[in-house]
């Protein structure tokens, strides 16, 4: 069961061959990428804290819906996966850690992104948004009622 008191993000992936991250399970570390093309990105990754939960949200290539796919943990400072950071549009990166990941051998149940989040909470770029945003609290009024509805459809 997921403990979802540290979850404090939502955020966009996308690839254009597949699921983004499905080859992760449980437990896993990879670079979650960033792009460059949003203004402000590199302070905005650099900043976000050690230890927070982020939900990924991705609409697969040919899909019309958006789905929820991972809930993964930031293990380092921004400034201890700087160094590791490129040129490539999606090259600013910060690890994670995998603690929950949808069933991707099984896409039907793979949670619709509108469907949990029950608005739309922005998924237009990069940045990880705040699940306190005006967008998502309009729905949810407080994050313990959102962690706690999460909670329930996800573990």
């Amino acid at each position: 069961m997921i403990d979802l008191n540290r979850l404090r993000y939502i955020k966009n992936v996308n690839d254009d061959h597949g699921w983004a991250y499905k080859d992760y399970p449980l437990g896993a570390y990879f670079p979650l990428h960033f792009s460059r093309l949003a203004n402000g990105v590199d302070d905005h990754a650099l900043n976000l804290p050690k230890g927070s939960l982020i939900i990924l949200s991705q609409r697969p290539p040919a899909a019309k819906d958006r789905y929820l796919t991972h809930i993964v943990e930031l293990v380092n400072d921004g400034n201890e996966d700087k160094p590791q950071w490129t040129d490539h549009q999606y090259g600013i990166i910060r690890w994670v850690k995998v603690h929950w990941a949808a069933d991707f051998s099984n896409p039907s149940n793979i949670p619709l992104d509108k469907n949990l989040m029950q608005v739309d909470w922005g998924w237009s770029n990069t940045i990880a948004k705040s699940l306190e945003s005006p967008n998502l609290m309009s729905q949810w009024h407080d994050i313990e009622t959102l962690r706690t509805h999460l909670g329930k459809e996800l573990n």
